[in-house]
């Protein structure tokens, strides 16, 4: 039985819907990094984000200074930085917080002190592979990935 408390090594990978949000918003502007302001509807639509998610959303990312914002007809949301500049990790700071490493759930036993650090290296792995992607070589890839209509 699950409860409330996440089960060993669920937690080491936990990406939020909130950052996955951000980090797909993030890209949307990438592929628009030098041109005129994105304007929200167009974010939502590119990442199939909820409107009132986006702003919560977008919110986080301007408090973080990972993007700006201009109002009026021609307004919308730039990146504040280079893309290449964003790592995925700098995103699930601003948008999760930082990573923290749980501490050992009460009762925990002999099997879980055996494997925690298992978990522990997880969750250090995911910080290098989040550290090191860039918003950049995303909108690199979906730049050069085919998109199909039918």
């Amino acid at each position: 039985m699950r409860n409330s408390y996440r089960e060993e090594g669920d937690y080491a990978v936990h990406i939020s819907t909130r950052c996955r949000y951000a980090i797909k918003a993030l890209v949307r502007l990438a592929l628009s990094y030098g041109g005129p302001p994105v304007q929200s509807r167009d974010i939502a639509v590119f990442g199939a984000i909820p409107a009132k998610y986006l702003e919560q959303v977008m919110h986080d990312l301007r408090q973080g200074g990972l993007v700006t914002s201009t109002r009026g007809k021609n307004g919308g949301y730039v990146l504040a930085l280079p893309p290449d500049a964003i790592s995925f990790a700098q995103v699930r700071e601003i948008v999760d917080g930082p990573f923290v490493d749980p501490e050992r759930m009460p009762g925990a036993g002999q099997a879980d002190a055996l494997v925690e650090p298992v978990w522990r290296d997880v969750r250090q792995a995911v910080r290098e592979v989040l550290a090191g992607a860039t918003i950049g070589a995303a909108a690199e890839r979906a730049q050069s990935t085919p998109t199909y209509a039918i």
